[in-house]
């Protein structure tokens, strides 16, 4: 998404984030804050925001959430929460900071301008695991084989597996 990245051209870290947790209390404080997704994390994260930003806008790119019926349910009748279907966030635009994003309706083509705080990506994420050696088992999406829950370190060959390349959920 063009203004989104790192650099002269980008907002990273002025506005545009991947950890609502880590960020939002700073970056989404009294602002329109944007959270792209669908699923359980990008619900949890709109969530989280409403105690900081004036409104949160989910930007969900199908006509439905694929998170679990309770989390939807938080999210569709909080009332700080509005949610965009079909949508997707087209560019980001600002001065120091993120100012504004343009949001674009896929079913209708439209596109809107909208004043914009913050920004966070909750659209999942990828593992890192290509790097591990081969005794090191993976499933074919990247996450690492779990014999047991929580932090292990692998016997042979002195890895320790934790964070999101062990959490697949």
């Amino acid at each position: 998404i063009p203004g989104t990245g790192d650099g002269p051209n980008g907002f990273w870290q002025r506005g545009v984030s991947a950890c609502a947790v880590c960020d939002g209390a700073i970056m989404a404080k009294d602002t329109q804050s944007f959270v792209i997704g669908g699923g359980d994390a990008a619900c949890e994260e709109a969530l989280y925001l409403t105690k900081f930003a004036s409104e949160v806008h989910l930007v969900v790119r199908r006509d439905a959430l694929r998170a679990s019926v309770v989390m939807a349910n938080r999210v569709k009748e909080h009332p700080k929460i509005q949610i965009h279907w079909n949508s997707n966030v087209k560019e980001v635009t600002g001065g120091d900071r993120m100012e504004k994003l343009i949001l674009h309706n896929s079913a209708s083509g439209e596109d809107v301008e909208m004043a914009a705080g913050s920004l966070f990506f909750a659209i999942g994420h990828n593992p890192v695991t290509n790097f591990l050696p081969a005794e090191i088992e993976t499933h074919p999406n990247g996450y690492l084989k779990l014999t047991q829950p929580g932090p292990h370190l692998h016997l042979r060959t002195r890895h320790l597996r934790s964070g999101d390349v062990s959490d697949h959920v």
